[in-house]
């Protein structure tokens, strides 16, 4: 028994270490190494592996429980980024707040669907439409939006109130790819690359930028899916060369891009500014760390849930985030199910304070 119970301690040990570890991404650059950004993606196992632990040795009534206890509390601080509690998905009156901006961000996997079976992109564009209707957003941060054969979408989104549009790609008339499209004014835009768009938008006379992204994919197949399912129950050694490869290759990129286009917009930005689109990371990443020493994640601010909006095959985490600067408040968050896309959209509110 005692020799069990040693086993257990150092395999706990080992656990503890683990979870620590999982949250070193935010700290530790990919470009330095990258290892720290992969275990990133196990934090939840981990930390049900050590909370598991933690059971054990209290049912045990062993002292032992402390080991995981204090990895457990040294790390808690992480779980707000992947679930929240008390946040609210209903959007307020707009008499209670005549200067709020509603807005969506959307990857439409150019309207192919949730993947998990064959859907017509003339159905997925209608069911877009139909959701516009019902939800009202303001302003519409587009990722892989496309034309549909049947369908002119962007005038139908035109005479749906949608006059002012500008894409990362594609022409004026024709945007394609990472697209803002408005209701209310667009006084500037900057075309960033053929994935990231700046606009200038004026409510109510209060300018505000809005930065609509779509970070660089991993584009992972079904083999690289199966090494990082393998992976997210702990079997590391068994992702494949390739696999890690192309992981390190994205979230250097990722690293890159931040450094080289976003972060120089961000930090010399004299207005308020939203960022919101399709991250291709995860909350505990060194990219999202980055964001938020600038900015502030909408969904810790009302979130409710997990808030998953990923919903291809595996891995599914919040990969598409709206942030917002210190001179907004959040008044709703709503992540929608919807099967539209391999993509959840996701809604929020913003109120600018006063000054």
């Amino acid at each position: 028994m005692k020799i069990i119970r040693v086993i257990l301690l150092v395999l706990n040990i080992l656990a503890a270490l683990g979870l620590v570890a999982t949250t070193l991404a935010g700290v530790v650059a990919p470009s330095k190494n990258i290892l720290p950004s992969v275990l990133a993606y196990g934090y939840l196992p981990m930390l049900g592996v050590n909370i598991l632990f933690l059971l054990l040795w209290l049912f045990m009534g062993k002292w032992q429980f402390l080991v995981s206890t204090v990895a457990i509390v040294a790390r808690f601080s992480f779980v707000g980024l992947f679930f929240q509690i008390g946040g609210t998905s209903t959007v307020p009156s707009a008499e209670e707040h005549p200067g709020m901006v509603t807005l969506m961000t959307f990857n439409l996997h150019n309207f192919g669907g949730d993947g998990f079976e064959s859907t017509p992109k003339d159905s997925c564009a209608l069911a877009f439409f139909e959701l516009l209707r019902k939800e009202q957003p303001m302003v519409l941060c587009l990722q892989e939006y496309s034309a549909v054969g049947g369908l002119n979408v962007t005038d139908t989104l035109k005479l749906m109130g949608y006059n002012h549009f500008y894409g990362a790609h594609g022409s004026n008339d024709n945007p394609s790819g990472t697209v803002v499209f408005s209701k209310l004014p667009i006084t500037f835009v900057k075309r960033v690359d053929q994935q990231k768009v700046l606009v200038e938008i004026m409510n109510d006379d209060k300018p505000f930028r809005l930065l609509c992204v779509h970070m660089d994919s991993y584009s992972f197949d079904l083999d690289d899916r199966n090494d990082i399912e393998q992976m997210a129950y702990l079997k590391i050694d068994s992702m494949s060369h390739r696999t890690m490869s192309k992981a390190k290759e994205t979230v250097i990129r990722h690293e890159t891009e931040w450094e080289e286009q976003l972060r120089p917009l961000i930090s010399d930005c004299s207005l308020p500014l939203v960022m919101a689109g399709d991250m291709n990371d995860i909350p505990a990443s060194f990219l999202y760390s980055q964001i938020t020493r600038y900015l502030e994640d909408t969904y810790r601010d009302e979130g409710l849930g997990f808030g998953t909006t990923y919903n291809g095959s595996f891995p599914r985490f919040r990969i598409d985030m709206v942030f917002r600067s210190k001179e907004f408040t959040t008044l709703s968050y709503h992540r929608i199910k919807s099967p539209i896309s391999d993509h959840y959209p996701v809604m929020v509110s913003l109120e600018m304070k006063a000054e």
